[in-house]
């Protein structure tokens, strides 16, 4: 791995006295440490130092860059200073001959403004904007515990990465990837889910090693831990069982639970980011074994999962949907085949599963009713 010491995040922020509470909030997570600074007091060595640079948007008290002679020496948001700095590291990092891995960031109250025309999802706004990710740090959903965790764990996962990531040797650059999303070793179904992740084609090569690992980074950050692929959520899961979604929701951390899928739980880097998921592979191992004299009977599952964890609600339905609402997220009720139809939002990978609508939202959602497609089941 990188080195022993903690992850350094490097807050950029023009009222940096008034963000105390966060900075003690994000240091409060362990084994972090953060800085505040004004973007005039951004220094080299900060930089050198950051495992992740996190960027106000709205940078609006800078009479340094109000007064610049030179429209180029004025950068008028967070976007701006983001893309210099991103290419001073590169250059300070070059002059010295070493390998660093950050991640850079946005942290903004107004998403739709950085968004633009763009749907309102934090993963899909930052790869237009060759970031790692976008926080966003105001209403209900983003409490301030909340954003420190994730804040402090993406930092985390950027430290984890190794020194020199081994991209010219096959075996080396999955081990590597292996360790990172700490895939059990000793799983009996390790097969299963090795061939998943290969399906999911991570940068594990020459992208990662010009990175410094960060395409990897990128890859779970923008195309794996946001849809149904070797990793599920907590709905998908919920529509693989049969089972309802908030029922669901009030077992997962009970220990009869996790004696029954707990060896499923993902525990690699960036394992709570996004809430719980689980391997896939490990999930379907634990149905096969509980159905193997009566394979795919979803009566003998339900029976299994009544028998070991009694509050879980099932469902009689052949199949259930976790389905897409407005900006494309993810409703927190799961639905009937008859009263769904797909949807194939462009940033979709073609290596998940695939995506679905309520037919009844379509009306009022237009990026929905965009992205419908004709039944072909």
């Amino acid at each position: 791995m990188t080195t022993s010491t903690k992850p350094f995040v490097l807050h950029i922020d023009d009222e940096p006295d008034d963000l105390k509470p966060w900075k003690e909030e994000v240091a409060s997570q362990g084994g972090i440490d953060i800085d505040i600074c004004h973007p005039q007091d951004v220094t080299e060595a900060s930089i050198k130092k950051a495992s992740l640079l996190l960027v106000d948007f709205k940078i609006e008290k800078w009479p340094e860059r109000a007064n610049a002679p030179a429209l180029a020496l004025r950068p008028p948001n967070g976007l701006a200073v983001l893309a210099t700095l991103q290419e001073k590291a590169q250059e300070l990092d070059s002059a010295e001959n070493v390998k660093r891995s950050r991640a850079y960031t946005l942290y903004t109250a107004v998403i739709q403004d950085v968004a633009r025309e763009l749907v309102h999802q934090p993963h899909i706004v930052a790869r237009a904007h060759n970031l790692e990710w976008i926080f966003e740090k105001s209403g209900a959903e983003q409490p301030i515990a909340d954003r420190a965790r994730r804040v402090a764990e993406l930092a985390g996962a950027v430290q984890s990465l190794p020194q020199d990531w081994p991209g010219e040797a096959a075996a080396s650059a999955t081990e590597a990837l292996h360790a990172w999303l700490a895939l059990p070793k000793d799983a009996t179904w390790i097969e299963a889910a090795t061939r998943e992740v290969r399906r999911c084609r991570p940068p594990i090569h020459e992208f990662a090693e010009h990175t410094h690992g960060i395409g990897v980074v990128r890859w779970a950050l923008h195309k794996i831990l946001p849809y149904p692929t070797f990793l599920l959520d907590e709905a998908h899961l919920a529509a693989r069982l049969r089972v309802s979604l908030k029922s669901l929701r009030s077992v997962v951390d009970t220990p009869a639970f996790a004696a029954l899928f707990g060896a499923a739980r993902y525990t690699g880097q960036l394992a709570s980011f996004l809430g719980r998921r689980w391997w896939r592979a490990g999930i379907e191992h634990v149905i096969f074994e509980a159905t193997a004299d009566s394979p795919g009977d979803l009566v003998v599952l339900h029976k299994m999962l009544k028998e070991k964890v009694s509050a879980i609600e099932v469902q009689e339905a052949p199949r259930l949907f976790p389905v897409l609402g407005t900006q494309f997220k993810t409703k927190d009720d799961l639905a009937t085949e008859d009263a769904v139809v797909e949807v194939r939002p462009d940033d979709w990978p073609p290596f998940a599963d695939e995506a679905w609508a309520l037919r009844a939202d379509l009306e009022d959602a237009p990026e929905l009713k965009a992205v419908a497609v004709e039944d072909e089941r």
